[in-house]
């Protein structure tokens, strides 16, 4: 899974039902909760995903061309008008699997998902997505505890191997 690439469909409402991190915030600055969404999943990227492509609609915006940022290793794809971040995430997929092979889609639309996993790639509802993202943060807290107890050399050694180093030192 380490190698997959996720396509999150941008809608901060959809993250909003499910993560108490976007209370309010969409309603407030709805640039804030898109960086907000960027720098949550940027942590990620090496270890769950080779590559995050957040997409958002500007479907409606009028006169608005398609753009492509990068914030700190996430990719933010804002679609042109006339286009649907569904629309751009469907042939998306389809070229990243022609190329990868392994592709998952972060989407609540339950349209979108039948779609995405009838064209080859998985899907993640926003819930799933979020548990995904609880999971791999507890994990990670687990093996830094465990290291965190083996710190330092000297408690790693057996008597007898601190015995010869200290032979060696007094040399």
């Amino acid at each position: 899974m380490k190698n997959a690439r996720i396509l999150l469909k941008g809608v901060v409402c959809e993250m909003q039902d499910y993560w108490k991190d976007f209370d309010g915030l969409r309603d407030e600055n709805m640039d804030a909760a898109r960086i907000k969404l960027a720098e949550m999943l940027e942590e990620y990227v090496p270890l769950l995903w080779q590559k995050v492509i957040i997409v958002y609609d500007a479907y409606r915006i009028k006169g608005k061309k398609a753009s492509f940022e990068t914030f700190r290793g996430v990719e933010v794809v804002y679609t042109a008008e006339g286009q649907t971040a569904d629309t751009f995430i469907e042939r998306l997929v389809s070229k990243l699997l022609e190329v990868d092979g392994e592709v998952e889609v972060a989407s609540s639309d339950n349209l979108e998902q039948q779609i995405v996993l009838w064209k080859g790639a998985r899907r993640l509802s926003a819930r799933e997505l979020k548990e995904r993202l609880q999971e791999s943060r507890a994990s990670i807290r687990k093996r830094l505890s465990n290291l965190s107890s083996k710190t330092m050399l000297d408690e790693r050694l057996s008597e007898r191997v601190k015995t010869i180093l200290e032979k060696w030192r007094r040399l």
